[in-house]
């Protein structure tokens, strides 16, 4: 029985050794950061940021990788297969790893099984904007339109079971206005149709409207935020606008790793993601950008993406939106 238990407990305990020393070194070579959309979005101009970031911190190159397609899904997929080393991360969405699993009948992957949470790294708020040339200057006056013609105004989203679909589904059922959803595929035909006065109104990422809004294409009502924020000066809450309490939709960013990493890998890296993110630079730098800079454990990183699923799970139920397929 000891020589058997040996046998057993030998190449165990030397795979561990050898798994705690590439921890203790890492890393050794350059690490690639999956991006689950397009350059050029905020998701992928936070990602290139933290990127030149670590690779100070690090010492090594961070390759970037656009992987778009399937609401980051192809991204999900691509780094769940990788190998659990430290080499492969995947910059996530709140879209991709909170809204997906509860939106859809059926995904293929579960958040905190398939993958180790390693840090968070920015959240970007939601601005509700409507035409330049809307008749409607205030949050409170687009609601009072919107009941005297119920079902008559439209709001855009980048597609059905995006951020900004239930965003614009929350604010329906919390305001108790009947306003017609027009999905389209991306921000980039919504944006056209808005400013072009096709729709009535949408919530949009601060980097995407801020361009429109400052060459007078459009107009800013509200911010979908906790309070009054920088990133659009000026301009109010919806919540506090709409007497809608806890109205927020702030799409996040995160860093994760394939379930299995080792424990020290993921402090090394998350040391060094909080170490980029928390500095008055990175403050600066998102705020160009329409975003925030955040910073937590790996475990703080878990709790929010298990929170986040919840309450759009919740804003699922109390909307009525039945799961897509």
């Amino acid at each position: 029985m000891t020589s058997l238990l040996s046998r057993w407990a030998l190449p165990v305990l030397a795979a561990t050794f050898c798994l705690n020393a590439a921890a203790a070194d890492y890393p050794v070579k350059p690490i690639t950061l999956v991006i689950g959309f397009t350059a050029g979005g905020p998701t992928d101009a936070v990602g290139r940021y933290l990127a030149r970031g670590l690779e100070t911190e690090l010492g090594q190159t961070i390759v970037v990788e656009n992987r778009p397609g399937a609401n980051g899904v192809v991204a999900v997929q691509a780094v769940k297969r990788a190998a659990a080393d430290g080499y492969t991360l995947m910059l996530g969405s709140s879209g991709t790893l909170s809204i997906e699993p509860v939106y859809k009948q059926k995904v293929d992957y579960q958040v905190l099984k398939d993958f180790q949470p390693v840090g968070l790294v920015a959240s970007y708020p939601y601005l509700l904007v409507v035409p330049a040339d809307s008749p409607f200057k205030t949050v409170q006056a687009l609601i009072a339109g919107a009941r005297d013609k119920p079902g008559a105004l439209t709001f855009a989203s980048a597609g059905s079971g995006a951020v900004n679909h239930l965003a614009g589904e929350w604010f329906k059922s919390a305001s108790k206005v009947d306003i017609t959803h027009i999905p389209y595929k991306g921000d980039s035909a919504a944006i056209a149709d808005l400013v072009a006065g096709r729709v009535d109104m949408a919530f949009l990422s601060a980097i995407a409207a801020m361009p429109q809004i400052q060459a007078g294409k459009m107009r800013a009502l509200g911010i979908a935020a906790a309070q009054p924020s920088s990133v659009a000066p000026g301009v109010p809450t919806v919540a506090e606008s709409a007497g809608i309490p806890g109205f927020t939709a702030e799409p996040w960013n995160g860093v994760l790793a394939p379930a299995g990493v080792p424990p020290a890998v993921t402090q090394r890296l998350n040391a060094a993601i909080n170490k980029v993110m928390g500095t008055e630079a990175a403050r600066e730098a998102l705020l160009k950008l329409g975003q925030y800079p955040m910073t937590g454990s790996p475990d703080d990183f878990a709790r929010h993406i298990s929170t986040q699923t919840d309450r759009w799970a919740q804003v699922m139920q109390t909307s009525h939106i039945a799961k897509a397929d």
